[in-house]
């Protein structure tokens, strides 16, 4: 029993790290795009027509990383306090709240990075593609190799972080099973 109760600790104190850092991840990528948008400077005089399909591009990005980021601070904000006053918690209502922990970190730490460096790429294309070609695409190629890392990266530890859950559920009922096995293995004797 004490064995379990330590991994219920752990596990809550494993959600409000990930709530902690989806919170700050989150409030600071936001900002990040918010300020990008209003700094990016679109001079109607300047930017050809041939620029509108990616000015849209980049509007529908900014809009998606800022609310991506939003949603995930504000769910974090809502449920960091209750995991916090972790004295009224009980563990089926951490079972509850671990789906929405676990949704807002993939949210701000997977979709939401992804998201935010698709954006950075495409407001150099924005930015320099009707200056300079050549700066546009040296852009893609800087970014090209961190999205390919940030990807595998991210299936990797997912995939790790699975293979543990997997592992560790199989602990637990094979632990269940042999105390199961013992309980019931003398009253198949007696009968």
């Amino acid at each position: 029993m004490h064995k379990k109760h330590l991994l219920k600790q752990r596990r809550l104190q494993l959600s409000k790290a990930k709530l902690r850092a989806v919170s700050r991840t989150s409030a600071l990528l936001s900002g990040f795009a918010l300020i990008a948008m209003v700094e990016v400077s679109l001079d109607d005089h300047k930017q050809p027509n041939g620029s509108i399909p990616l000015i849209i591009v980049y509007s529908i990005l900014t809009c998606l990383v800022v609310g991506v980021h939003l949603l995930a601070l504000m769910i974090s904000t809502c449920l960091l306090p209750l995991l916090e006053a972790e004295s009224f918690l009980h563990y089926k209502e951490h079972e509850t709240i671990y789906v929405y922990v676990e949704f807002t970190w993939l949210l701000s730490t997977g979709f939401g990075i992804f998201l935010f460096l698709l954006e950075m790429t495409i407001i150099c294309w924005v930015k320099f593609f009707f200056i300079t070609q050549r700066a546009a695409i040296a852009t893609t190629i800087v970014f090209l190799p961190i999205f390919i890392l940030f990807c595998t990266f991210l299936l990797t530890f997912h995939r790790r972080l699975v293979i543990l859950k997997l592992s560790q559920h199989q602990n637990e009922l094979d632990q269940i099973e042999k105390n199961w096995t013992t309980v019931h293995l003398p009253l198949v004797n007696v009968i």
